[in-house]
């Protein structure tokens, strides 16, 4: 698993890769935790994330780490597990999320949402799986 915060003119863009589905997702965990300035997690929370197609999943999945930053009022910092299975009509995504507490001394980054821009998840041979996501800050 790897991932490189990329140059974006407006937002903010990174792509993960890794051997498997889960592994660039984790990655994208990781990269959006640099973005906003996350550091190691001392609490989890779970996720489960259900969509139609890897796309959505992907947008529907950091939908979510907003909503979770928002509403705990935590900052992500990595997903320590992450499993992710074909349903009959879709996609699921559950996860293990590590946050710390937002307190004065760290500074988030305020995010706004993630976007269809540019976004990517797919196989490339001799690559493996990517994602590729442009988040709006």
């Amino acid at each position: 698993m790897s991932y490189e915060v990329l140059e974006h003119p407006a937002d903010a863009k990174f792509r993960s890769q890794g051997e498997t589905r889960a592994e660039a997702f984790k990655g994208a965990v990781e990269a959006f935790s640099e973005i906003i300035g996350g550091e190691a997690g001392m609490y989890h929370h779970e996720i489960e994330v259900e969509s139609e197609n890897l796309d959505a999943l992907l947008f529907d999945f950091l939908d979510e780490l907003i909503f979770l930053q928002d509403t705990e009022n935590v900052v992500v910092s990595h997903a320590s597990e992450l499993g992710i299975k074909e349903l009959e009509d879709g996609w699921r995504l559950e996860a293990k999320i590590m946050v710390d507490d937002i307190t004065s001394e760290v500074e988030v980054m305020d995010v706004k949402g993630p976007t269809y821009s540019e976004m990517q998840v797919e196989y490339e041979k001799g690559t493996g799986w990517i994602v590729q996501a442009v988040i709006d800050i």
